[in-house]
């Protein structure tokens, strides 16, 4: 089968580096790589009026999954949510969402106060199934960051499919990967993608499991603090697994 198409990006709750609106450039960059996946973390969307995320989805074709990883809100209730969103054209099998950190506390806006998740999709690609993530993990605490990995490489070798997770991990791979080419990061050779504006550190990136053939490359696209990255996972035919 073809290769499928996975489009990654921190859109930064809507907002472009300067602050601005960045809907358009989100937009126009789908349309531009035409993926059958698309990766979204700090997605912020507001309940009880239009949905971004919605539109956009529904403009573009795709199916749209997005169970916030945090809700925010006041004391009359909640406004809004807050997380990772997964677009996608193929047929949906299962969705899971999986808690990575225990904030402490009820979120009040701060980085300690945030849980941490990761948003799966089980897909039928042609008759093949592949687990399909999107993450974003914590950037200050090194030691909330390190409980999440591993815990997410706990839970992602438990799947019954291949599996291959995108995300903003805020360390470079080099520091959680294990070597013994259990786990494939892609690209291959880090490449800085954040700050967007002068990017310095390679935080952006797909892990998979290791029997997927997968590429990947960061994209020099404006529209964020993060540049996106887009990426392809080559799953064998039906007629290849059972010969």
């Amino acid at each position: 089968m073809p290769d499928t198409r996975i489009l990654h990006w921190n859109i930064h709750s809507w907002r472009d580096d300067a602050g601005a609106p960045n809907h358009g450039a989100v937009a126009a960059l789908i349309e531009q790589t035409d993926p059958q996946i698309v990766s979204l973390v700090e997605v912020d969307e507001p309940w009880g009026g239009p949905s971004a995320l919605g539109e956009l989805a529904g403009r573009l074709g795709f199916a749209c999954v997005f169970p916030p990883t945090v809700h925010y809100g006041d004391d009359a209730g909640p406004r809004g949510g807050y997380g990772n969103a997964l677009l996608v054209k193929a047929p949906i099998q299962a969705v899971q969402q999986w808690q990575l950190r225990w904030p402490p506390r009820l979120y009040d806006g701060s980085e300690s106060s945030e849980a941490r998740t990761v948003l799966l999709v089980r897909l039928d690609l042609g008759g093949t199934g592949l687990w399909v993530g999107s993450t974003h993990l914590p950037r200050r605490s090194a030691t909330a960051r390190a409980a999440a990995l591993d815990r997410l490489l706990t839970l992602a070798r438990g799947l019954d499919a291949p599996w291959l997770v995108c995300g903003d991990f805020n360390t470079p791979a080099t520091s959680w990967v294990p070597e013994d080419g259990s786990v494939r990061v892609r690209p291959g050779t880090p490449q800085p993608s954040y700050p967007a504006s002068a990017p310095a550190e390679p935080i952006d990136y797909l892990v998979a499991s290791p029997s997927l053939t997968v590429r990947a490359e960061l994209l020099g696209r404006a529209g964020s603090d993060h540049l996106p990255l887009l990426g392809t996972v080559d799953l064998p035919d039906r007629a290849q697994r059972l010969s």
